[in-house]
Protein backbone atom coordinates (compact mmCIF):
# COMPACT_ATOMS: atom_id res chain seq x y z
CA UNK A 1 0.00 0.00 0.00
CA UNK A 2 2.95 2.38 -0.39
CA UNK A 3 1.32 3.86 -3.48
CA UNK A 4 -1.73 4.73 -1.41
CA UNK A 5 0.37 6.46 1.24
CA UNK A 6 1.78 8.70 -1.45
CA UNK A 7 -1.69 10.12 -1.99
CA UNK A 8 -1.88 11.44 1.55
CA UNK A 9 -1.92 15.17 2.07
CA UNK A 10 -4.22 17.80 3.41
CA UNK A 11 -5.12 19.13 -0.01
CA UNK A 12 -6.08 15.72 -1.35
CA UNK A 13 -8.15 14.79 1.69
CA UNK A 14 -9.92 18.14 1.63
CA UNK A 15 -10.62 17.78 -2.07
CA UNK A 16 -12.16 14.36 -1.55
CA UNK A 17 -14.35 15.68 1.25
CA UNK A 18 -15.65 18.48 -0.96
CA UNK A 19 -16.22 16.05 -3.81
CA UNK A 20 -18.19 13.61 -1.61
CA UNK A 21 -20.28 16.48 -0.26
CA UNK A 22 -21.11 17.72 -3.76
CA UNK A 23 -22.05 14.23 -4.93
CA UNK A 24 -24.35 13.79 -1.93
CA UNK A 25 -26.06 17.12 -2.53
CA UNK A 26 -26.66 16.46 -6.23
CA UNK A 27 -28.21 13.02 -5.77
CA UNK A 28 -31.71 14.34 -5.30
CA UNK A 29 -34.35 12.71 -7.42
CA UNK A 30 -37.62 14.17 -8.63
CA UNK A 31 -40.13 11.45 -7.82
CA UNK A 32 -42.38 12.44 -10.70
CA UNK A 33 -39.88 10.80 -13.07
CA UNK A 34 -40.62 7.41 -11.54
CA UNK A 35 -44.37 7.51 -10.80
CA UNK A 36 -46.14 4.51 -12.22
CA UNK A 37 -48.62 5.24 -14.97
CA UNK A 38 -50.92 2.44 -13.77
CA UNK A 39 -53.06 1.93 -10.69
CA UNK A 40 -50.75 -0.86 -9.56
CA UNK A 41 -49.38 -0.25 -6.06
CA UNK A 42 -46.11 -1.57 -4.69
CA UNK A 43 -46.70 -4.63 -2.54
CA UNK A 44 -44.48 -6.20 0.10
CA UNK A 45 -42.99 -9.64 -0.26
CA UNK A 46 -44.40 -12.21 2.19
CA UNK A 47 -41.13 -12.04 4.16
CA UNK A 48 -41.50 -8.25 4.46
CA UNK A 49 -45.03 -8.67 5.86
CA UNK A 50 -43.69 -11.21 8.36
CA UNK A 51 -40.86 -8.84 9.30
CA UNK A 52 -43.33 -6.00 9.94
CA UNK A 53 -45.34 -8.34 12.16
CA UNK A 54 -42.28 -8.92 14.35
CA UNK A 55 -42.52 -5.21 15.27
CA UNK A 56 -40.00 -5.23 18.14
CA UNK A 57 -36.42 -6.43 17.77
CA UNK A 58 -33.34 -6.44 19.98
CA UNK A 59 -29.83 -5.37 19.01
CA UNK A 60 -26.75 -6.91 20.62
CA UNK A 61 -23.76 -4.61 20.07
CA UNK A 62 -20.71 -6.55 21.17
CA UNK A 63 -17.11 -7.00 20.05
CA UNK A 64 -13.77 -5.40 20.87
CA UNK A 65 -15.43 -2.03 21.52
CA UNK A 66 -16.46 -2.50 25.19
CA UNK A 67 -12.84 -3.46 25.96
CA UNK A 68 -11.31 -0.47 24.14
CA UNK A 69 -13.87 2.28 24.80
CA UNK A 70 -14.39 2.85 21.07
CA UNK A 71 -17.80 3.14 19.44
CA UNK A 72 -16.90 2.54 15.80
CA UNK A 73 -13.54 0.78 16.05
CA UNK A 74 -10.39 1.91 14.27
CA UNK A 75 -9.27 -1.62 13.38
CA UNK A 76 -5.99 -1.16 15.24
CA UNK A 77 -6.79 -2.55 18.69
CA UNK A 78 -5.37 -6.00 19.38
CA UNK A 79 -7.67 -9.05 19.52
CA UNK A 80 -5.82 -9.95 22.74
CA UNK A 81 -7.99 -7.36 24.52
CA UNK A 82 -11.15 -9.37 23.84
CA UNK A 83 -11.79 -11.64 26.80
CA UNK A 84 -15.38 -11.84 28.11
CA UNK A 85 -15.17 -14.26 31.01
CA UNK A 86 -18.90 -14.81 31.65
CA UNK A 87 -20.41 -14.57 28.17
CA UNK A 88 -23.86 -16.14 27.98
CA UNK A 89 -25.70 -15.86 24.66
CA UNK A 90 -28.78 -17.39 26.29
CA UNK A 91 -28.91 -14.44 28.70
CA UNK A 92 -29.01 -12.11 25.68
CA UNK A 93 -31.81 -14.06 24.03
CA UNK A 94 -33.90 -14.44 27.19
CA UNK A 95 -33.56 -10.71 27.90
CA UNK A 96 -34.77 -9.99 24.37
CA UNK A 97 -37.72 -12.35 24.85
CA UNK A 98 -38.70 -10.56 28.04
CA UNK A 99 -38.60 -7.32 26.04
CA UNK A 100 -41.22 -8.77 23.72
CA UNK A 101 -38.77 -8.94 20.83
CA UNK A 102 -39.50 -11.39 18.05
CA UNK A 103 -36.04 -11.07 16.52
CA UNK A 104 -32.54 -10.33 17.77
CA UNK A 105 -29.51 -9.10 15.85
CA UNK A 106 -25.83 -9.59 16.79
CA UNK A 107 -22.95 -7.46 15.51
CA UNK A 108 -21.09 -10.40 13.98
CA UNK A 109 -18.62 -7.89 12.59
CA UNK A 110 -18.86 -4.19 13.32
CA UNK A 111 -17.16 -1.31 11.50
CA UNK A 112 -13.73 -1.89 13.05
CA UNK A 113 -13.50 -5.27 11.33
CA UNK A 114 -13.19 -7.59 14.36
CA UNK A 115 -15.03 -10.87 13.65
CA UNK A 116 -16.95 -12.70 16.38
CA UNK A 117 -16.45 -15.94 14.46
CA UNK A 118 -13.18 -17.59 13.32
CA UNK A 119 -13.32 -16.17 9.81
CA UNK A 120 -10.85 -17.50 7.26
CA UNK A 121 -10.69 -14.09 5.58
CA UNK A 122 -8.65 -12.28 8.24
CA UNK A 123 -6.58 -12.76 11.38
CA UNK A 124 -8.67 -10.06 13.10
CA UNK A 125 -11.01 -12.50 14.83
CA UNK A 126 -11.75 -14.17 18.14
CA UNK A 127 -9.47 -17.02 17.03
CA UNK A 128 -6.61 -14.72 18.04
CA UNK A 129 -8.17 -13.66 21.33
CA UNK A 130 -8.05 -15.27 24.80
CA UNK A 131 -11.75 -16.14 24.54
CA UNK A 132 -12.01 -19.92 24.97
CA UNK A 133 -8.33 -20.21 24.14
CA UNK A 134 -8.97 -19.03 20.60
CA UNK A 135 -11.46 -21.86 19.99
CA UNK A 136 -14.65 -19.84 20.42
CA UNK A 137 -17.36 -18.95 17.92
CA UNK A 138 -19.80 -16.42 19.37
CA UNK A 139 -21.91 -16.34 16.20
CA UNK A 140 -22.53 -20.07 16.65
CA UNK A 141 -23.35 -19.63 20.34
CA UNK A 142 -25.77 -16.83 19.45
CA UNK A 143 -27.47 -18.78 16.66
CA UNK A 144 -27.87 -21.83 18.91
CA UNK A 145 -29.42 -19.73 21.70
CA UNK A 146 -31.87 -18.11 19.28
CA UNK A 147 -33.02 -21.46 17.94
CA UNK A 148 -33.31 -22.93 21.43
CA UNK A 149 -35.58 -20.12 22.62
CA UNK A 150 -37.52 -19.42 19.42
CA UNK A 151 -36.27 -15.98 18.38
CA UNK A 152 -35.68 -14.98 14.78
CA UNK A 153 -31.96 -14.70 14.02
CA UNK A 154 -30.36 -11.48 12.84
CA UNK A 155 -26.71 -10.73 12.05
CA UNK A 156 -25.06 -7.34 11.58
CA UNK A 157 -22.32 -6.93 8.97
CA UNK A 158 -21.28 -3.82 7.07
CA UNK A 159 -19.45 -4.44 3.83
CA UNK A 160 -18.65 -0.79 3.13
CA UNK A 161 -17.10 -0.12 6.57
CA UNK A 162 -14.29 -2.46 7.56
CA UNK A 163 -11.51 -0.32 9.01
CA UNK A 164 -9.09 -3.18 9.67
CA UNK A 165 -9.24 -4.46 6.09
CA UNK A 166 -9.57 -1.03 4.51
CA UNK A 167 -7.15 1.13 6.48
CA UNK A 168 -4.52 -1.19 7.94
CA UNK A 169 -2.04 0.60 5.65
CA UNK A 170 -2.61 3.94 7.41
CA UNK A 171 -0.50 4.70 10.48
CA UNK A 172 -2.27 7.83 11.73
CA UNK A 173 -5.37 8.24 13.90
CA UNK A 174 -8.62 7.18 12.26
CA UNK A 175 -11.68 9.23 13.11
CA UNK A 176 -15.27 8.53 12.21
CA UNK A 177 -17.30 10.09 9.41
CA UNK A 178 -15.56 12.32 6.84
CA UNK A 179 -12.06 11.51 8.14
CA UNK A 180 -12.49 7.78 7.69
CA UNK A 181 -14.41 8.09 4.42
CA UNK A 182 -11.78 10.33 2.82
CA UNK A 183 -9.07 7.81 3.69
CA UNK A 184 -11.13 4.99 2.19
CA UNK A 185 -11.61 7.10 -0.93
CA UNK A 186 -7.84 7.36 -1.24
CA UNK A 187 -7.44 3.60 -0.74
CA UNK A 188 -10.02 2.76 -3.39
CA UNK A 189 -8.03 4.68 -6.01
CA UNK A 190 -5.86 1.55 -6.11
CA UNK A 191 -7.86 -0.83 -8.35
CA UNK A 192 -6.16 -3.95 -7.03
CA UNK A 193 -6.83 -2.97 -3.42
CA UNK A 194 -10.46 -2.17 -4.25
CA UNK A 195 -10.86 -5.65 -5.70
CA UNK A 196 -9.25 -7.36 -2.69
CA UNK A 197 -11.41 -5.39 -0.26
CA UNK A 198 -14.57 -6.46 -2.08
CA UNK A 199 -13.44 -10.09 -2.12
CA UNK A 200 -12.95 -10.06 1.66
CA UNK A 201 -16.42 -8.63 2.24
CA UNK A 202 -18.09 -11.15 -0.05
CA UNK A 203 -16.20 -14.02 1.55
CA UNK A 204 -17.25 -12.92 5.06
CA UNK A 205 -20.90 -12.61 4.06
CA UNK A 206 -20.67 -16.03 2.41
CA UNK A 207 -19.31 -17.53 5.65
CA UNK A 208 -22.08 -15.98 7.74
CA UNK A 209 -24.83 -17.07 5.37
CA UNK A 210 -23.62 -20.61 4.69
CA UNK A 211 -22.03 -21.81 7.94
CA UNK A 212 -24.90 -21.19 10.37
CA UNK A 213 -28.03 -22.42 8.63
CA UNK A 214 -31.04 -20.23 7.81
CA UNK A 215 -30.68 -16.60 8.96
CA UNK A 216 -33.84 -14.49 9.20
CA UNK A 217 -32.46 -10.96 8.99
CA UNK A 218 -29.25 -9.11 8.20
CA UNK A 219 -28.58 -5.52 9.25
CA UNK A 220 -26.31 -4.34 6.43
CA UNK A 221 -25.13 -1.10 8.00
CA UNK A 222 -24.54 1.80 5.59
CA UNK A 223 -26.02 -0.14 2.68
CA UNK A 224 -25.92 2.00 -0.44
CA UNK A 225 -23.62 4.64 1.09
CA UNK A 226 -22.36 7.09 -1.56
CA UNK A 227 -19.58 5.72 -3.78
CA UNK A 228 -19.72 2.18 -2.37
CA UNK A 229 -21.78 0.54 -5.12
CA UNK A 230 -18.72 -1.53 -6.09
CA UNK A 231 -19.25 -3.36 -2.79
CA UNK A 232 -22.98 -3.21 -2.19
CA UNK A 233 -24.24 -4.25 -5.63
CA UNK A 234 -22.43 -7.63 -5.62
CA UNK A 235 -23.16 -8.15 -1.91
CA UNK A 236 -26.88 -7.57 -2.51
CA UNK A 237 -26.88 -10.13 -5.33
CA UNK A 238 -24.88 -12.60 -3.22
CA UNK A 239 -27.30 -12.36 -0.30
CA UNK A 240 -30.30 -12.94 -2.58
CA UNK A 241 -28.59 -16.03 -3.94
CA UNK A 242 -27.48 -17.49 -0.60
CA UNK A 243 -30.52 -16.75 1.59
CA UNK A 244 -33.49 -15.69 -0.56
CA UNK A 245 -35.89 -16.01 2.40
CA UNK A 246 -33.84 -13.68 4.61
CA UNK A 247 -34.86 -10.03 5.08
CA UNK A 248 -31.94 -7.85 4.01
CA UNK A 249 -31.66 -4.28 5.26
CA UNK A 250 -31.35 -1.93 2.29
CA UNK A 251 -33.46 -3.30 -0.53
CA UNK A 252 -36.11 -4.67 1.87
CA UNK A 253 -36.03 -2.47 4.97
CA UNK A 254 -34.78 1.04 5.66
CA UNK A 255 -34.01 3.35 8.56
CA UNK A 256 -35.91 6.60 9.29
CA UNK A 257 -33.02 9.11 9.27
CA UNK A 258 -32.08 8.98 12.96
CA UNK A 259 -31.01 6.58 15.71
CA UNK A 260 -33.34 8.00 18.36
CA UNK A 261 -36.47 6.02 17.52
CA UNK A 262 -38.50 8.56 15.54
CA UNK A 263 -40.35 7.81 12.33
CA UNK A 264 -41.58 10.42 9.88
CA UNK A 265 -45.37 10.73 9.65
CA UNK A 266 -47.31 10.50 7.40
CA UNK A 267 -45.19 7.60 6.21
CA UNK A 268 -45.35 5.44 3.10
CA UNK A 269 -43.54 2.13 2.89
CA UNK A 270 -43.45 2.40 -0.89
CA UNK A 271 -40.49 4.44 -2.11
CA UNK A 272 -38.84 5.63 -5.28
CA UNK A 273 -35.09 5.17 -5.41
CA UNK A 274 -32.16 7.32 -6.45
CA UNK A 275 -31.59 5.47 -9.72
CA UNK A 276 -34.96 3.78 -10.25
CA UNK A 277 -33.63 0.33 -9.29
CA UNK A 278 -33.76 -1.60 -6.03
CA UNK A 279 -29.99 -1.18 -5.57
CA UNK A 280 -30.12 2.35 -4.17
CA UNK A 281 -31.54 4.33 -1.28
CA UNK A 282 -34.98 5.98 -1.19
CA UNK A 283 -35.25 9.16 -3.24
CA UNK A 284 -36.53 12.38 -1.67
CA UNK A 285 -39.86 13.95 -2.40
CA UNK A 286 -40.03 17.71 -2.62
CA UNK A 287 -39.89 18.87 0.99
CA UNK A 288 -37.98 15.84 2.28
CA UNK A 289 -34.77 16.73 4.10
CA UNK A 290 -31.42 15.36 5.17
CA UNK A 291 -30.54 15.79 8.84
CA UNK A 292 -27.25 15.89 10.62
CA UNK A 293 -26.74 13.60 13.56
CA UNK A 294 -24.19 14.36 16.28
CA UNK A 295 -23.44 10.64 16.37
CA UNK A 296 -22.23 10.72 12.76
CA UNK A 297 -25.02 8.63 11.25
CA UNK A 298 -24.63 8.04 7.51
CA UNK A 299 -28.35 7.44 7.06
CA UNK A 300 -29.62 10.94 7.83
CA UNK A 301 -32.10 11.04 4.96
CA UNK A 302 -35.64 11.58 6.23
CA UNK A 303 -37.90 10.07 3.58
CA UNK A 304 -41.68 10.08 3.70
CA UNK A 305 -41.89 7.55 0.88
CA UNK A 306 -44.46 7.87 -1.89
CA UNK A 307 -47.93 6.29 -2.31
CA UNK A 308 -46.98 5.37 -5.89
CA UNK A 309 -43.44 4.30 -5.08
CA UNK A 310 -42.02 1.38 -7.01
CA UNK A 311 -40.36 -0.51 -4.13
CA UNK A 312 -41.55 -1.59 -0.69
CA UNK A 313 -39.24 -0.99 2.26
CA UNK A 314 -40.33 -1.67 5.83
CA UNK A 315 -39.16 1.10 8.16
CA UNK A 316 -37.05 0.00 11.11
CA UNK A 317 -36.07 2.48 13.82
CA UNK A 318 -32.70 2.01 15.56
CA UNK A 319 -32.04 3.22 19.12
CA UNK A 320 -28.41 3.98 19.93
CA UNK A 321 -29.09 5.98 23.11
CA UNK A 322 -32.86 5.84 23.53
CA UNK A 323 -33.53 2.79 25.67
CA UNK A 324 -30.36 3.55 27.61
CA UNK A 325 -27.67 6.23 27.65
CA UNK A 326 -24.11 5.88 26.41
CA UNK A 327 -24.12 4.87 22.73
CA UNK A 328 -24.42 1.56 20.91
CA UNK A 329 -21.72 -0.26 22.88
CA UNK A 330 -21.47 -0.60 26.65
CA UNK A 331 -19.24 1.99 28.31
CA UNK A 332 -18.50 2.00 32.06
CA UNK A 333 -20.23 4.81 33.90
CA UNK A 334 -22.16 5.88 30.79
CA UNK A 335 -24.47 3.02 29.85
CA UNK A 336 -27.56 3.18 32.05
CA UNK A 337 -31.17 2.19 31.40
CA UNK A 338 -33.66 5.01 30.96
CA UNK A 339 -37.09 5.13 32.61
CA UNK A 340 -40.18 3.15 31.58
CA UNK A 341 -42.24 6.18 30.39
CA UNK A 342 -39.51 7.00 27.87
CA UNK A 343 -39.55 3.39 26.68
CA UNK A 344 -43.31 3.34 26.21
CA UNK A 345 -43.13 6.64 24.32
CA UNK A 346 -40.57 4.99 22.06
CA UNK A 347 -43.03 2.19 21.30
CA UNK A 348 -45.89 4.55 20.46
CA UNK A 349 -43.80 6.72 18.13
CA UNK A 350 -42.32 3.76 16.21
CA UNK A 351 -44.58 0.69 16.20
CA UNK A 352 -47.52 3.04 16.76
CA UNK A 353 -46.71 4.87 13.52
CA UNK A 354 -46.22 1.78 11.36
CA UNK A 355 -42.51 1.01 11.81
CA UNK A 356 -40.43 -1.65 13.53
CA UNK A 357 -38.22 -0.68 16.46
CA UNK A 358 -34.93 -2.46 17.20
CA UNK A 359 -33.89 -1.81 20.80
CA UNK A 360 -30.25 -1.95 21.80
CA UNK A 361 -29.23 -4.25 24.71
CA UNK A 362 -25.43 -3.96 24.92
CA UNK A 363 -23.42 -6.58 26.88
CA UNK A 364 -20.58 -5.38 29.10
CA UNK A 365 -17.03 -6.73 29.31
CA UNK A 366 -18.27 -9.82 31.15
CA UNK A 367 -20.30 -10.69 28.08
CA UNK A 368 -23.58 -10.10 29.96
CA UNK A 369 -26.29 -7.48 29.54
CA UNK A 370 -26.15 -5.34 32.71
CA UNK A 371 -28.79 -5.93 35.38
CA UNK A 372 -30.47 -2.53 35.04
CA UNK A 373 -31.01 -3.03 31.29
CA UNK A 374 -32.25 -6.59 31.88
CA UNK A 375 -34.81 -5.25 34.36
CA UNK A 376 -35.81 -2.41 32.02
CA UNK A 377 -36.32 -4.85 29.15
CA UNK A 378 -38.69 -7.00 31.22
CA UNK A 379 -40.60 -3.96 32.48
CA UNK A 380 -41.07 -2.79 28.89
CA UNK A 381 -42.29 -6.16 27.68
CA UNK A 382 -44.67 -6.55 30.60
CA UNK A 383 -46.09 -3.06 30.09
CA UNK A 384 -46.74 -3.57 26.37
CA UNK A 385 -48.52 -6.86 27.11
CA UNK A 386 -50.51 -5.18 29.86
CA UNK A 387 -51.58 -2.35 27.56
CA UNK A 388 -52.36 -4.28 24.41
CA UNK A 389 -52.98 -7.86 25.52
CA UNK A 390 -56.72 -7.57 26.26
CA UNK A 391 -58.72 -5.30 23.95
CA UNK A 392 -62.18 -4.11 24.92
CA UNK A 393 -63.26 -5.20 21.44
CA UNK A 394 -61.62 -6.09 18.16
CA UNK A 395 -62.09 -7.61 14.74
CA UNK A 396 -59.78 -9.12 12.14
CA UNK A 397 -62.58 -9.95 9.69
CA UNK A 398 -63.09 -6.58 8.04
CA UNK A 399 -64.38 -6.27 4.47
CA UNK A 400 -62.67 -3.80 2.15
CA UNK A 401 -64.50 -0.49 2.16
CA UNK A 402 -64.60 3.07 3.36
CA UNK A 403 -66.35 2.47 6.70
CA UNK A 404 -66.27 -0.12 9.44
CA UNK A 405 -68.12 -0.17 12.76
CA UNK A 406 -66.85 -2.01 15.80
CA UNK A 407 -69.37 -2.54 18.60
CA UNK A 408 -69.63 -4.36 21.94
CA UNK A 409 -72.27 -4.83 24.60
CA UNK A 410 -71.62 -2.49 27.53
CA UNK A 411 -70.51 1.14 27.10
CA UNK A 412 -67.05 1.65 28.52
CA UNK A 413 -64.31 4.24 28.45
CA UNK A 414 -62.12 4.16 25.35
CA UNK A 415 -58.95 6.17 24.73
CA UNK A 416 -56.91 4.08 22.25
CA UNK A 417 -57.71 2.63 18.83
CA UNK A 418 -55.35 0.33 16.92
CA UNK A 419 -55.70 -0.03 13.17
CA UNK A 420 -53.79 -2.33 10.84
CA UNK A 421 -53.94 -2.12 7.06
CA UNK A 422 -53.93 -5.22 4.86
CA UNK A 423 -50.61 -4.25 3.30
CA UNK A 424 -50.35 -7.42 1.19
CA UNK A 425 -52.40 -5.48 -1.37
CA UNK A 426 -50.49 -2.24 -0.90
CA UNK A 427 -50.81 0.80 1.36
CA UNK A 428 -53.89 2.86 0.53
CA UNK A 429 -55.17 5.03 3.39
CA UNK A 430 -54.31 8.72 2.92
CA UNK A 431 -56.74 10.32 5.40
CA UNK A 432 -59.33 8.84 7.73
CA UNK A 433 -61.31 9.68 10.81
CA UNK A 434 -62.41 7.82 13.93
CA UNK A 435 -65.86 8.37 15.43
CA UNK A 436 -67.73 7.28 18.55
CA UNK A 437 -71.48 6.73 18.82
CA UNK A 438 -72.57 9.17 21.54
CA UNK A 439 -76.14 10.24 22.36
CA UNK A 440 -77.47 8.54 19.24
CA UNK A 441 -75.09 10.20 16.81
CA UNK A 442 -71.58 9.73 15.44
CA UNK A 443 -69.07 12.19 16.87
CA UNK A 444 -65.49 12.56 15.64
CA UNK A 445 -62.88 11.55 18.19
CA UNK A 446 -60.19 14.13 18.88
CA UNK A 447 -56.81 12.55 18.56
CA UNK A 448 -54.39 12.94 21.48
CA UNK A 449 -51.17 11.71 19.88
CA UNK A 450 -48.32 13.74 21.34
CA UNK A 451 -44.56 13.13 21.20
CA UNK A 452 -42.75 15.94 23.01
CA UNK A 453 -39.34 14.55 22.02
CA UNK A 454 -40.10 14.80 18.30
CA UNK A 455 -38.55 17.72 16.45
CA UNK A 456 -39.08 18.73 12.81
CA UNK A 457 -39.14 16.98 10.39
CA UNK A 458 -40.65 14.41 12.78
CA UNK A 459 -44.32 14.97 13.60
CA UNK A 460 -44.95 15.69 17.29
CA UNK A 461 -48.76 15.49 16.92
CA UNK A 462 -49.54 12.89 14.23
CA UNK A 463 -53.21 12.78 13.30
CA UNK A 464 -55.40 10.59 11.10
CA UNK A 465 -53.38 10.07 7.92
CA UNK A 466 -51.44 6.96 6.87
CA UNK A 467 -51.92 3.57 8.55
CA UNK A 468 -49.63 1.04 6.88
CA UNK A 469 -48.71 -1.94 9.03
CA UNK A 470 -50.11 -0.41 12.23
CA UNK A 471 -51.34 2.87 13.62
CA UNK A 472 -51.98 3.36 17.34
CA UNK A 473 -54.21 6.38 17.92
CA UNK A 474 -54.62 7.83 21.36
CA UNK A 475 -57.85 9.83 21.56
CA UNK A 476 -59.58 11.99 24.11
CA UNK A 477 -61.50 9.53 26.32
CA UNK A 478 -65.15 8.74 25.60
CA UNK A 479 -67.66 6.27 27.05
CA UNK A 480 -69.28 4.31 24.23
CA UNK A 481 -69.95 0.86 22.84
CA UNK A 482 -69.43 1.74 19.16
CA UNK A 483 -66.39 3.06 17.28
CA UNK A 484 -66.39 3.76 13.55
CA UNK A 485 -63.50 3.98 11.11
CA UNK A 486 -64.20 6.11 8.05
CA UNK A 487 -61.86 6.57 5.11
CA UNK A 488 -61.75 10.15 3.80
CA UNK A 489 -59.13 9.72 1.08
CA UNK A 490 -57.25 6.79 -0.41
CA UNK A 491 -54.73 6.18 -3.17
CA UNK A 492 -56.51 6.12 -6.56
CA UNK A 493 -59.80 6.17 -4.57
CA UNK A 494 -59.32 2.46 -3.88
CA UNK A 495 -61.28 0.94 -0.99
CA UNK A 496 -59.13 0.76 2.15
CA UNK A 497 -58.48 -2.78 3.36
CA UNK A 498 -58.21 -3.01 7.14
CA UNK A 499 -56.60 -6.13 8.53
CA UNK A 500 -57.50 -5.44 12.16
CA UNK A 501 -59.22 -2.92 14.42
CA UNK A 502 -59.07 -2.94 18.23
CA UNK A 503 -60.09 -0.57 21.01
CA UNK A 504 -58.46 -0.16 24.43
CA UNK A 505 -58.48 1.94 27.54
CA UNK A 506 -54.81 2.49 28.44
CA UNK A 507 -53.33 4.27 31.42
CA UNK A 508 -51.42 7.48 30.67
CA UNK A 509 -47.68 6.89 30.68
CA UNK A 510 -46.37 10.47 30.83
CA UNK A 511 -47.10 13.19 33.35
Amino acid sequence: MKSIKNFLGVAVVFGLLVSCSQISQTRENDETNQVSQTNELAKPLPKQIAFADWEVGAFIHFGLNPFTGQEHGDGKESPSKFNPTELDAEQWVLTAKSLGAKYICLTARHEGGFCLWPSKTTSYTIANSPYKGGKGDIVQEFVDACRKHGLKIGLYHTSSHDTNTGLSWYDGPIGWGPSRDSLMGIAFQDAEFKKRYREVQMAQVRELLTNYGPIDFMWSDHWGAPDTEHVWHPITDLVADLQPNMVFMGPETWVPGNESGHVVYPMWNAVHTLDGTNYTRPAPNKGDVDTENDYGLLEGEVRTGHPLGAYWRVRECPTSSTFHSGGWFWHPGRTRAKELPEHIDLYYRTVGLGANVIINLPPDTRGLIPDDIVAAAKAFGDEIKNRFGNPIAGSDAIPAGNTFELSWEEPTEVNTIVLMEHIANGQKAVRYTLEAFLDREWVELKHANKFPSARPPYNSVPGYETIGHKKIDRVEPVVTNKIRFRSLESVHDLPVELRKMQVFNCEPYMK
